[in-house]
């Protein structure tokens, strides 16, 4: 089976708003349209996990990660035919003017609390306030790399 290397990211500005995006329903496994954060494939060119990031997040809204940091977590899912490897960050980024390519069609700055509402999860959402509080008070959440394998149900 084929492999691939992704990451996820959520986007922080300077006033701790988090950005939602709202995907094309064009997207292939989903084919439906949902809110959700920047995620992509890592390429060959990049040179590390974090320059990964901070390119995904200038093609899919234009704005530039002036920090990004690992949160230590990751995600093992398939996704058609593919195992996905997905590293997760959060990136820190000034609040500026929003272009969406095309894989988006829409965005919010919204609260934690209006984020972890509004967001198409997959996973824990009481660990994921837990991990975007944790960040918010200076901590990462997982002091060592925390996997969640979705593949083992499939």
């Amino acid at each position: 089976m084929k492999t691939d290397n992704k990451i996820l990211s959520f986007i922080i500005n300077e006033d701790n708003e988090l950005l939602l995006l709202k995907g094309n329903s064009m997207d292939p496994q989903l084919k439906k349209s949902i809110w959700y954060v920047v995620t992509g494939s890592i390429e060959n060119y990049d040179m590390t996990l974090e320059d990964a990031v901070a390119r995904e997040i200038m093609e899919e809204t234009n704005l530039k990660a002036i920090k990004v940091t690992n949160l230590n977590w990751i995600f093992k899912y398939n996704s058609l035919g593919t195992i996905c490897t997905e590293y997760v960050f959060i990136s820190t980024v000034k609040r500026d003017k929003i272009i969406l390519n095309f894989e988006n069609i829409d965005y919010e700055w919204l609260s934690i609390k209006d984020f972890i509402k509004k967001i198409y999860w997959f996973s824990d959402k009481e660990t994921l306030i837990n991990v975007l509080e944790a960040y918010l008070d200076g901590k990462i959440y997982f002091k060592e790399i925390n996997t969640i394998d979705f593949t083992l149900n499939s």
